[in-house]
């Protein structure tokens, strides 16, 4: 399909992004690679977040960087986010991540997070100005046997007629549009919550693109992907929030188009203790390193 074909230059930056940041977000709610903006403060402190089932841990294992809790239906994290080469007035951003119940996705039954980005420097006006705009964006995850799995992400678009405009329509076009995208690995990438410092996991796997609009098919597109993360070990990180014992991970993902690769390799360093364990807190690639300035953490 040439639209597809045409969309997967521009979006594999951001392939290799959600994926590297929803791997962190199961290690806690960052999923995100996240977003960061100078904003009022969220409110209280969190309350400290509940203990992960037990697991055998060596030394320094990278276990306790992940949380269970970011699993439970209802979890909230609250992000903002700044990046720290840029100013605040131009590459600052929220995100806000709710965990939901389980949902069919790729095959499978992962666990679906709904989240909400917003960012300071988004462009305005690109949007058709006849129709009214709502979008529901989705990431799909999963917590089995001491793995964490990434399946992917979906995004629904509803376009509904301006009542104003509607005499600038022509007859018989739709007035009412739903639009639903999604990236899936297949199989899911997954990596083992105990983890020491230095191991690599490599895995390949296929990143398949599918589109619709009003329930229309169009043909999706695959590209085969090769996925390497590694956990680098504990550091002490400071940031605009105090400072931390962290877990520093990173994640490789190549993915093939056609006779050419794209590489993007971004570093992440996640709480192992207090209030924000198992959030990301700093996160890194070659164009946008950030900061998390504010968090609210409320797990279930």
């Amino acid at each position: 399909m040439q639209k597809a074909n045409h969309n997967n230059m521009p979006r594999l930056r951001m392939i290799a992004i959600a994926a590297a940041a929803v791997v962190i977000s199961a290690c806690g709610g960052g999923s995100g690679g996240g977003g960061f903006p100078v904003m009022p403060a969220l409110g209280a402190a969190p309350q400290p977040a509940p203990a992960s089932d037990p697991v055998q841990t060596v030394v320094d294992s990278s276990a306790p960087c992940f949380n269970e809790a970011d699993f439970r239906e209802g979890t909230v994290v609250d992000v903002q986010a700044l990046k720290t080469e840029s100013s605040p007035e131009s590459s600052s951003f929220r995100r806000v991540s709710v965990t939901g119940g389980r949902e069919g996705f790729a095959g499978a039954n992962p666990v679906a997070f709904k989240v909400d980005l917003k960012k300071s420097d988004a462009p305005q006006g690109l949007g058709n100005p006849l129709y009214q705009e709502a979008s529901e964006y989705k990431e799909y995850k999963d917590l089995v046997d001491g793995s964490f799995l990434l399946y992917g992400n979906s995004k629904t678009s509803k376009y509904t007629l301006d009542p104003k405009h509607a005499a600038l329509v022509a007859p018989g076009a739709e007035t009412d549009v739903v639009a639903f995208d999604s990236q899936a690995f297949s199989p899911a990438f997954s990596f083992p919550v105990d983890m020491k410092p230095g191991q690599v996991v490599s895995q390949q796997t296929t990143v398949v693109k599918t589109s619709s609009t009003n329930g229309r098919s169009s043909p999706s597109t695959s590209l085969p992907a090769t996925g390497e993360f590694t956990y680098h070990g504990r550091e002490q990180l400071e940031t605009p929030m105090g400072t931390f014992n962290t877990c520093k991970f990173s994640l490789k993902l190549t993915i093939a188009v056609s006779k050419f690769t794209k590489e993007r390799s971004n570093v992440f360093w996640v709480a192992f203790e207090g209030p924000y364990r198992g959030q990301t807190l700093k996160g890194t690639d070659a164009r946008s390193p950030m900061f998390v300035t504010k968090m609210s953490y409320s797990p279930k």
